[in-house]
């Protein structure tokens, strides 16, 4: 989708004013880097002038300023932020160096001049700009009321835990509001999924209809609907108009199954081979290839044609193109049509999304104007509700002055022009992943944070610190979703998104622009139909880079070494090399840092990059805030990383690291540490504590640690450094010779009393043991833990009295007469037990206990009674409920009026169940699914015949067939 120039320049303008108006804010909130020279006044002063162009920018109905004077605002922008980051690098560079007490002072004023100097220029450089468009006087007077700390752009803005989960609940009821959505072709679809139907083994459906009819959505729908269907292979390729065939069946292979070499190295009938033995065996598998435009059409054509769908399988394809709609029509039946709605449906949709109810009536004579503008399109209706939804009646007035038409085009611009300030940062660095790429939120909050697009918004009009930068995060995605700008592609137990990518659509309008602009460079096997790579519309010092494909040695579509690499602040990768060694990466920073002995990079995002080489680079990576090395199969941890002074994030979970540096533990600005489960001496990170007053201080996230040994006593006084901990995964490993308990009460005490800031708690106690299993090779590192320990006796928590913000907890081990008001807070969302090995019945307890609970995981040998009783008005939040592994449990009772909003129920391994009674008073609920021993027939045609419509998917297994899978499920519920 083409822009303009003004429109391209337009937005990275806004975006760009207020990076470098956090650039500004956080050089003032540390005044002794500006005490110096009256660099204050001018920082505060620049600041001004950012305000009152922004405000100039607000009050734009359509983004139509003159390109010369936006380019030089991004230039003038761009310098400044240079000037602000190098600064930052040479203070860094010196404490580095370790320089001698006699050359540190000259060395720092010089510093502290040159940022002088460049303040000045900037404050000139605004004001010349402010100047060409009239902005001083009262313009400029009003800019100062709005950059005050309780403006529109100031965390007051920002929403605090309250507003949090109101958004949160808002949310759910919107999701649970659209369901009415296309529900004629959902029941299409829901039928040619439906086994035993004329369909064979193979199904297959094509959606076609223009952009912005829905295509997209109706596909992921079919995809959520899947996973609780038994599809349990499934695979998402968004097509390119280039896309080969290689390329197709090795993106439908990655997402299947792990490869162990690249395509460059396979054969398209090695591919083609591989994935008929994959979809040959029986499992049933759904692929949806999206966006298929004509150039694809032989490529499909050939796709079907294989013989390699021996298994149960479905393919969707959606097209926006009549002529591919036409040709590649399945033999089963014929495609589905997505037309646009008609008035009454267009105008239900947009009540349903700003009233909650699809009530026309409910609509203003405003709101209705402005929906006939939009042409029946849900795309436009959904993004016009999260639009009109967050803006005040003046903008809502000014739309609806206008009397032409509004493209799908003029939407999505209004939708990113409109967003608030201070997401539109953290919008564009989304282009960044892949098209389509489902983003964990945890890592995009991780992401924002190290680029300090959130930081600024911390604080009060007195600069004092009023909530976390991770929480104002997830209050950006809260409003990214709630303006529809955002899918939401799935979500944690406890409610909240888990991962969520940009519209496709906005994600072909922004992506050129922020290219174009300077903002971020997207390296891509992406080619346009003249068979040339896309190139960066101007030569521009990249900010944020991101490889999709090798950047270094990919000869067929062109080096970009060229890029002015030395200012690259955010370097990620998607190009999962298997088999060899990566030393590319290694080449690729030294080339980055070749110019300079340090580099401005902030972040390192190597997430699924195989083993890369980090050997000889890091130490010049002295700004370096995030290393996300998660399932890069990495055996060791280079020993630099404890010189990086301001690392916020480390994340080696799924590696084969099994050690880390012990200085790590003296960190002063680690909030997330992710570990893959390994066992560390807690004595060292206390002991590290107890000896330096600002070690861990900051910490928030300590994951998958397992300790061996606690020394007594050891927990009174240093344990204060990790007070501010949000989430803990801790496994405590009891030795043989300890029989007495006492290191495991000294470990509960301080979670239960120390540790009042906790809202995830994974805790457990294994004993040392020999396994007879054959231990397969998938999570060789968790699963090693749990193949050679048994479940030991879980020392006496509670939880109730201090964790009051405890949203999610997961207890592996046995439970000794558990005091259920004493162990559990009434504020959970997510409740998990596994191992417990309770006796007597506690659902009656915990179900007055836990109104909020919105899931409930009950685990192998959780419970070994032979009766569940969910009594009347018990539960009344649950959506979730999942039964694995109870070996005695023979009914579970569903009373009247119990568990009413619940959604989904998961049935495993149940050998002795015989009847779920009241099932069918669970007038909500969707989806039954799980694992029943061969044989176990009558079980589900009697749960078919007490449920009526509600759809039932199970799959019969022999008795130790997936024991490992349902272990490795029990074991790590991770929400991360």
């Amino acid at each position: 989708m083409a822009a303009s120039n003004t429109i391209r320049y337009m937005i990275a303008a806004e975006a760009a004013t207020e990076i470098l108006s956090q650039k500004l804010e956080m050089l003032l909130s540390h005044p002794v880097r500006t005490r110096c020279l009256l660099m204050e006044p001018l920082a505060q002063e620049a600041k001004k002038k950012l305000a009152t162009i922004q405000e100039f920018f607000s009050t734009q109905d359509r983004l139509s300023q003159s390109t010369v004077w936006l380019r030089r605002l991004l230039q003038a922008i761009y310098d400044a932020e240079e000037f602000i980051d190098k600064f930052h690098l040479r203070e860094a560079r010196g404490r580095h160096e370790i320089l001698h007490v006699a050359t540190r002072p000259p060395t720092a004023l010089i510093s502290k001049y040159k940022l002088w100097r460049d303040l000045s220029n900037l404050v000139n450089k605004m004001e010349e700009l402010c100047q060409d468009q009239g902005l001083t006087g009262q313009k400029e007077a009003k800019a100062k009321t709005r950059n005050d700390p309780g403006g529109s752009s100031s965390p007051a803005s920002v929403p605090g835990q309250g507003e949090k989960l109101a958004r949160l609940t808002s949310l759910w009821d919107q999701q649970a509001s659209e369901n009415f959505f296309r529900q004629e072709e959902k029941k299409i679809l829901m039928e040619r999924f439906v086994e035993g139907g004329s369909w064979g083994n193979l199904a297959g459906t094509l959606i076609w209809g223009e952009q912005g009819a829905g295509k997209t959505f109706l596909a992921r729908w079919v995809c959520r609907e899947a996973m609780c269907l038994g599809f349990e292979w499934r695979a998402w390729v968004r097509l390119s108009a280039s896309m080969d065939m290689q390329e197709l069946l090795f993106e439908i292979l990655k997402q299947l199954g792990e490869l162990t070499r690249e395509p460059k190295d396979m054969s398209l009938d090695e591919l083609q081979e591989l994935l008929y033995k994959r979809l040959a065996t029986g499992t049933k598998f759904l692929i949806v290839l999206d966006d298929v435009q004509s150039s694809n059409v032989e490529l499909l054509q050939i796709l079907v044609g294989i013989r390699l769908y021996q298994g149960r399988g479905h393919i969707i394809t959606t097209t926006q193109d009549e002529g591919v709609a036409k040709s590649m029509s399945f033999p089963e039946a014929g495609p589905i049509k997505l037309s646009i709605l008609d008035p009454e449906k267009s105008r239900e949709m947009l009540a349903t999304r700003l009233y909650r109810v699809a009530d026309s009536q409910r609509l203003s004579y405003e709101e209705k104007h402005i929906l006939n503008r939009c042409r029946g399109l849900p795309l436009c209706i959904s993004l016009l509700g999260g639009f009109l939804l967050n803006v005040g009646e003046q903008e809502r007035a000014a739309l609806a002055k206008e009397g032409s038409m509004m493209t799908l085009l003029d939407i999505l611009q209004l939708s990113v022009h409109k967003l608030p300030v201070h997401l539109k940062p953290c919008f564009i660095y989304m282009a960044l992943f892949p098209i389509a790429f489902p983003i964990p939120t945890r890592r995009l909050v991780r992401l924002w944070l190290a680029e300090g697009l959130l930081d600024s918004h911390c604080y009060n009009g007195e600069r004092e610190t009023t909530r976390t930068p991770e929480a104002v995060g997830e209050a950006f995605i809260l409003e990214l979703a709630d303006r529809n700008v955002i899918d939401v592609v799935s979500w944690r137990a406890d409610g909240f998104p888990k991962a969520c990518q940009m519209l496709t659509s906005l994600y072909d309008m922004i992506c050129p622009i922020a290219m174009g602009t300077g903002f971020l460079h997207v390296h891509a096997a992406i080619r346009n139909p003249t068979g040339q790579q896309q190139q960066l519309l101007e030569r521009t010092n990249v900010r944020w880079l991101a490889e999709h494909t090798n950047i270094v040695t990919d000869s067929h579509y062109g080096s970009f070494l060229d890029l002015h690499l030395g200012h690259v602040r955010s370097f990620l990768s998607f190009y999962m090399r298997r088999g060899i060694l990566t030393k590319d990466i290694s080449t690729f920073l030294r080339i980055m840092t070749s110019k300079a002995a340090y580099s401005l990079l902030r972040v390192l995002d190597l997430e699924g990059v195989y083993r890369p080489s980090l050997q000889g680079v890091l130490h010049k990576l002295v700004l370096l805030r995030y290393l996300g090395l998660r399932c890069t199969m990495l055996d060791s941890l280079p020993r630099e990383v404890v010189d990086l002074c301001y690392l916020e994030t480390l994340d080696i979970k799924h590696t084969n690291i099994t050690s880390l540096p012990s200085s790590l533990w003296k960190a002063r600005n680690l909030r997330h540490l992710h570990l893959n489960w390994f066992y560390i001496n807690l004595n060292t990170i206390l002991k590290a504590c107890s000896n330096n007053v600002m070690a861990l201080t900051k910490l928030r996230t300590l994951s998958g640690l397992v300790i061996s040994e606690v020394k007594l006593n050891l927990m009174s006084d240093p344990v204060d450094s990790l007070t501010t901990l949000t989430t803990l995964k801790l496994f405590l490993r009891r030795s043989g010779g300890d029989t007495s308990g006492a290191a495991e009460k000294e470990v509960a005490d301080w979670i239960s009393f120390r540790l009042a800031n906790l809202q995830s708690l994974t805790f457990g106690v294994t004993q040392k043991a020999k396994s007879t299993k054959k231990v397969r090779p998938k999570k060789e590192a968790e699963r090693a833990i749990r193949m050679t320990s048994q479940i030991g006796l879980l020392p006496k928590l509670s939880l109730a009295e201090k964790h009051h913000d405890l949203l999610e907890l997961y207890l592996l081990g046995q439970l000794d007469k558990p005091i259920w008001t004493q162990l559990l807070p009434g504020s959970l969302r997510v409740l998990t037990l596994s191992g417990s090995k309770v006796e007597a019945d506690m659902m009656p307890q915990l179900a007055d206990l836990l109104k909020n609970l919105r899931t409930l995981r009950l685990l192998a040998n959780s419970f070994l009674g032979t009766r569940l009783r969910f009594a009347k008005d018990g539960f009344p939040s649950l959506m979730i409920l999942k039964i694995w592994r109870l070996p005695c449990l023979v009914e579970v009772i569903i009373e009247p009026g119990a568990m009413l909003h619940l959604k989904e129920l998961e049935l495993r391994h149940l050998d002795a169940i015989k009847n779920v009674k009241g099932i069918g008073e669970c007038k909500e609920l969707k989806n039954i699914s799980g694992v029943v021993k061969k044989g176990a027939q009558a079980f589900v045609d009697h749960l078919k015949t007490v449920t009526g419509e509600t759809r039932i998917a199970f799959a019969e297994t022999d008795d130790d067939d997936d024991d490992d899978e349902d272990e490795d499920d029990s074991w790590d519920c991770d929400e991360e």
